[in-house]
């Protein structure tokens, strides 16, 4: 499987598991090791967990690095070409990534091209 085509499995997985405000960011025309990141909210640790569960069952490759899986108050699932933050909602208004990379936020049907 393509890297993009993992990229929109992913976002698939995170939209069916109801996570909130989902945000993708094109990251591919700056100068850092990833295309893309994918920012989701959740409410509650719990939910937290199935969506990183959800994502290692409906994946076809593992994180290359992971943080945060024990607090579950941020955690980053780093696949190379994607990374995918799952943010606690005080943690997600605390550290606002979408703001730091507000230029490049894409409708995540943009990868459907």
């Amino acid at each position: 499987m393509a890297d993009l085509d993992v990229l929109r499995r992913a976002i698939a997985i995170l939209e069916e598991k109801k996570a909130r405000g989902l945000v993708v960011i094109d990251l591919s025309e700056v100068s850092i090791p990833t295309e893309h990141f994918v920012v989701v909210g959740t409410d509650n640790p719990v939910h937290a967990k199935a969506l990183v569960n959800a994502l290692r069952v409906g994946l076809p490759v593992k994180p290359l690095h992971s943080e945060g899986l024990e607090e579950r108050r941020w955690i980053v699932l780093d696949y190379g070409e994607f990374v995918v933050h799952i943010l606690e909602g005080e943690a997600r208004e605390f550290y606002d990534i979408e703001s730091l990379w507000a230029d490049y936020t894409i409708d995540p049907e943009e990868l459907q091209n």
